[in-house]
């Protein structure tokens, strides 16, 4: 089971629209905050969103080790709880 920041099960939403459901995929599979993600969404080339989005799978396949590589490097650029 994985393990989410409090701070991260705080900015779940459970009541909203699929724009929240997408949201909330997104929060709990890269661990990260509402403001976390939007700085990513402020700050990152349309490159790195592509290969941050990649990094959750398609409908019909899972994401590759590398696409996965790929969106949690995205995320520690940006996010400062994942940087070094």
């Amino acid at each position: 089971m994985k393990i989410t920041r409090p701070e991260v099960q705080e900015s779940i939403v459970n009541s909203g629209g699929l724009t929240d459901l997408m949201d909330n995929m997104i929060k709990l599979f890269y661990n990260i905050t509402d403001d976390e993600l939007d700085k990513i969404c402020d700050l990152a080339s349309a490159e790195e969103i592509e290969e941050f989005m990649q990094a959750t799978g398609k409908e019909d396949k899972p994401a590759t080790f590398s696409e996965i590589r790929k969106g949690f490097m995205v995320r520690n650029k940006y996010v400062e709880y994942f940087q070094k």
